[in-house]
């Protein structure tokens, strides 16, 4: 087991934002929109900072998750299949050719499970 560094993703996601609030800078916003952006950056970093207590004292994280059942990974496959179907409908028909491989797959899965040691 070894600890994943959650809290470094959430801490960049607080300088990127940083970053475009400066860009608002060069651009002259008003102080209102300084404000309001700039709280959301702080609570970004306290929330950085939360993730980091909570992983400090926390068990290790695992790194690899076991599937409890056995077509449990067809489920957000064959999810995203059904949404590209539902599109189809609005953005039209061409995102068939995504959806039938995609629903094609999320069978495949179903029917074979996710590993080779399974009984």
């Amino acid at each position: 087991m070894r600890r994943h560094l959650p809290y470094v993703v959430v801490a960049g996601w607080g300088v990127l934002n940083g970053i475009l609030l400066a860009v608002l800078g060069v651009y002259g916003e008003s102080s209102l929109v300084f404000w309001l952006y700039g709280c959301v950056v702080a609570l970004l970093e306290l929330a950085a900072l939360a993730v980091l207590a909570s992983s400090r004292s926390g068990p290790d994280q695992q790194v690899r998750y076991r599937v409890p059942e056995r077509g449990a990974a067809a489920v957000p496959v064959f999810a995203g299949g059904c949404a590209l179907v539902a599109l189809a409908f609005v953005y039209g028909l061409w995102l068939l050719a995504l959806a039938v491989p995609l629903l094609g797959v999320a069978l495949a899965l179903a029917v074979h499970g996710t590993t080779a040691s399974e009984k």
